[in-house]
């Protein structure tokens, strides 16, 4: 995509009047918080499909004979969570802004990679767009998708995100879904009487475990207001935040979320992120070839769970 400023040049005309101008005038609309990535440890790693194994134990106990009679076995499952490679092209002919009111980015040099306009593109731009696109577009809804050669890719085919993990696992038959039904959104007490019993469906075992539960942003409000409505405004009758009532599980709404009524929950470490190049998402190659500049970037990173068995969901969504 090339630079737009026919609006600009319509209502400002095409030629430069210093009238004070300058980056400070360029407002942009706020973005959405990148907030899901905190719910995973990040491991470093090279490898392009990361493994390991479950070890199953089964019981060793028994009343005792003076017989030898073994009793003891231990099972290995795969565990696999793969990586994938993500990049960032983009090229733009910074010489377009001259003579517009947008002349201020422009510089005298002949090396347009010096200009003011290149530390506000990347700066402004393209490092926050990157962390925008991953949480609207990937680590949520993703699908991976080959790329077509020469074509950019469509955005939520870049990696596989965490909706179709989930319900991999499902199908696969190592998570098994708590019964909700459809969220009670409309009857914020009946929402927290759901999530309760959401939280009652997780296996015991886990019970004192804290874990941070993901949902979207729509049903934690929905929630907290539930909250309110259930058990007054007294702290003493209840928890009033994100906390399920009794229990050490507290909701994280996610913007990668969205509308969706899926949420899950898992202990900490249990979720991870592979990452490679990392530092590579807030540094970004600038190349000119003639008087065109090119931006790009490239790194690494996958989502997924060491233990599908103790990955905890809901029963929607399961497309």
């Amino acid at each position: 995509m090339a630079l737009t400023i026919t609006n600009v040049v319509a209502q400002f005309g095409a030629y430069y009047l210093n009238q004070g101008q300058n980056i400070a005038r360029l407002y942009s609309l706020l973005r959405s918080p990148t907030t899901t990535e905190s719910m995973f440890t990040p491991i470093n790693t090279d490898d392009t499909m990361w493994r390991a194994a479950k070890t199953i134990f089964s019981r060793v106990v028994q009343p005792f004979q003076k017989a030898f009679t073994p009793l003891a076995g231990v099972e290995f499952q795969p565990v696999e969570i793969r990586q994938f490679r993500i990049k960032v092209d983009a090229q733009e002919y910074p010489d377009e802004l001259e003579d517009t009111w947008l002349a201020f980015l422009d510089g005298p040099e002949i090396d347009r990679k010096a200009w003011p306009f290149v530390r506000w593109y990347v700066e402004v731009y393209l490092i926050p767009q990157i962390k925008q696109d991953i949480e609207f577009n990937e680590i949520f809804q993703g699908v991976y998708q080959a790329p077509t050669p020469g074509t950019p890719g469509a955005a939520g085919t870049a990696i596989n995100g965490l909706k179709m993990i989930i319900n991999g696992h499902i199908t696969a038959g190592r998570t098994t879904p708590i019964v909700t039904g459809a969220l009670e959104l409309t009857n914020p007490e009946a929402l927290v009487e759901q999530f309760e019993s959401f939280a009652d469906g997780i296996h015991k075992d886990y019970w004192e475990i804290p874990m941070m539960l993901g949902c979207s942003p729509t049903v934690a409000r929905q929630f907290l207001r539930g909250q309110e409505r259930k058990y007054g405004k007294n702290t003493g009758g209840g928890a009033l935040d994100l906390t399920i009532n009794k229990t050490n599980i507290k909701l994280q709404p996610l913007p990668s979320h969205r509308s969706t009524e899926k949420i899950w929950c898992t202990p900490v470490g249990n979720a991870i992120m592979l990452r490679r190049k990392v530092k590579n998402q807030s540094a970004v190659q600038v190349e000119n070839v003639d008087r065109l500049l090119k931006f790009f970037t490239d790194f690494s990173m996958g989502v997924g769970f060491i233990l599908p068995e103790i990955l905890f969901t809901n029963d929607r969504e399961l497309v």
